[in-house]
């Protein structure tokens, strides 16, 4: 049965408005919360960087510790104007806007176990919150996040899937740009002066094998561009696409062939092409045993779940933590349908996530 502090402090988050980058009234609110506790929170001064009109919140326990609790701020849609339905055995809205579940289930799983333990002197071990912005943006809120020095796990609560399961591993996708450059000309009257870079373009991606590269691997050209008029010779063109991997490894070959066949062509038909690649966000994966794996199936099984490492179904913030050195992962919470009108939230998924939390931070 879920605690109706737990569900009146989820409603109260969810019907804040806070788009990515525009988290602020959240972060005030959060920040309050906590200083109400008797904590200390702080800005990280992270706002110019990721484009927000707020920082991310971020509150060290007992010096900070060694592992970070971690839910995003933001919402995909505007949620202030939702219709809240609690059901039965779920919370979910009356289908014209989304519940704000994605993120806020998991801020108030986090606040509601530190509340409980607050008020009941329970013995706490160090750790950090943070409340991020721009995690359904670009996570530019936790690639800039400011973190104490001694903190080398993460455990971001931001996952559909059920409490107890929890992305040990997760694909990553790298991005690539080929800016192709060739020569203008006059396409009727001297059209053998041109070199097109449209042309180039489509020489280099007749040749490329795209889709499927094995089981976890594959790659897609998702858009092209180019051209100034019908009569001129095209003198660039913009190609556009990504590597979707399990591992770095396997991303690697993949580009670099895409790579090659772009400055091949350009060569051949006397262009030039700039290729560039990076990540959206990396793959990470975990093997059994790992610190950060045994601490959430050690939480798990205390909050009286089997535990589960599975594969992300898609990126979080868990991958950017990875990408920055944190061993992290991403605990489910039960979210049904995320970012949908019809979006919805288990009151015994809220409760287990909440409990999790609890034996996460407990002594």
């Amino acid at each position: 049965m879920v605690s109706r502090r737990l569900l009146d402090l989820f409603l109260e988050l969810a019907r804040i408005d806070g788009l990515p980058g525009r988290e602020g009234a959240v972060a005030k609110r959060v920040f309050a919360f906590l200083r109400g506790l008797g904590l200390q929170p702080a800005m990280d001064g992270s706002a110019a960087a990721a484009l927000s009109d707020t920082s991310n919140v971020v509150c060290p326990v007992g010096g900070g510790g060694a592992f970070v609790l971690l839910a995003h701020m933001d919402t995909a849609a505007y949620t202030s104007s939702a219709r809240q339905v609690v059901g039965a055995d779920r919370v979910s809205t009356d289908g014209r806007a989304p519940l704000g579940a994605d993120g806020r289930a998991g801020m108030a799983a986090i606040l509601y176990a530190l509340e409980r333990a607050v008020h009941t002197n329970l013995p706490l071990k160090p750790f950090t919150m943070a409340f991020t912005t721009r995690g359904r943006g670009n996570m530019a809120g936790v690639r800039n996040l400011a973190l104490p020095a001694g903190v080398r796990c993460g455990f971001v609560l931001d996952s559909p899937l059920p409490p107890g399961s929890y992305a040990a591993s997760s694909h990553g996708i790298a991005l690539f740009s080929a800016d192709v450059l060739g020569r203008s000309a006059d396409a009727s009257l001297e059209p053998e002066k041109g070199v097109s870079a449209i042309g180039i373009a489509a020489a280099a991606l007749a040749g490329l094998k795209l889709g499927r590269h094995g089981a976890g691997t594959a790659s897609n050209v998702g858009t092209i561009s180019g051209g100034s008029a019908p009569g001129a010779v095209p003198l660039a063109a913009m190609v556009r696409g990504q590597v979707r991997a399990d591992s770095q490894e396997d991303a690697l070959p993949v580009l670099e062939s895409v790579k090659a066949a772009f400055e091949e062509a350009a060569k051949a038909a006397g262009g030039a092409v700039s290729f560039k690649w990076w990540w959206d966000f990396a793959p990470y994966s975990h093997e059994p045993g790992s610190e950060v794996r045994r601490l959430a199936e050690e939480a798990v099984i205390a909050a009286g779940l089997r535990p589960a490492g599975v594969a992300a179904a898609r990126g979080s913030e868990a991958n950017a933590l990875n990408a920055r050195g944190i061993a992290a992962v991403n605990f489910g919470v039960g979210i049904g349908n995320p970012l949908a009108n019809s979006e919805y939230i288990p009151l015994e998924a809220l409760s287990k996530a909440s409990e999790i939390v609890s034996r996460l931070i407990s002594k």
